[in-house]
């Protein structure tokens, strides 16, 4: 996934090869929950709220076609306390192929900081991406 910030909305493109095949000539659904999963997700921490996963509905529209560019928005639908809801398309060329809604659940920036110490302990602090 290409991800980049558009305003309040989150943009991604990707193209999905062979191995990401389901049903014939087609992105396996699992796959398009995960990049919903990251793009929401990004979606929702632009307001600088960190938070996990609570809960991911994808409603698949039409198949969702291999070897093809693939179009992801996602923004955030509404804030109540530490629920984030995020609502979401995705489109090959002009087809809409899936909508997606997320809750995401805010944690307590000093249990992310925790998460992140422990994680660092554990393997190491993670390397810069090979584009920065």
């Amino acid at each position: 996934l290409n991800l980049e910030k558009d305003g309040t909305v989150m943009r991604a493109t990707a193209v999905f090869g062979d191995a990401y095949e389901g049903p014939p000539g087609c992105v396996h659904g699992g796959y398009v929950a995960a990049a919903f999963d990251e793009v929401l997700g990004s979606a929702q921490s632009l307001g600088g709220r960190p938070g996990m996963t609570g809960r991911l509905t994808v409603h698949y529209r039409s198949p969702t076609p291999l070897r093809t560019e693939l179009r992801f928005a996602g923004w955030v639908d509404r804030v109540e306390g530490r629920k984030t809801f995020t609502l979401g398309t995705l489109y090959a060329g002009d087809r809409l192929c899936a909508e997606a809604e997320g809750l995401f659940i805010a944690i307590d920036v000093r249990r992310y900081m925790e998460l992140r110490r422990e994680r660092d302990e554990r393997f190491g602090t993670p390397s810069a991406p090979a584009d920065s």
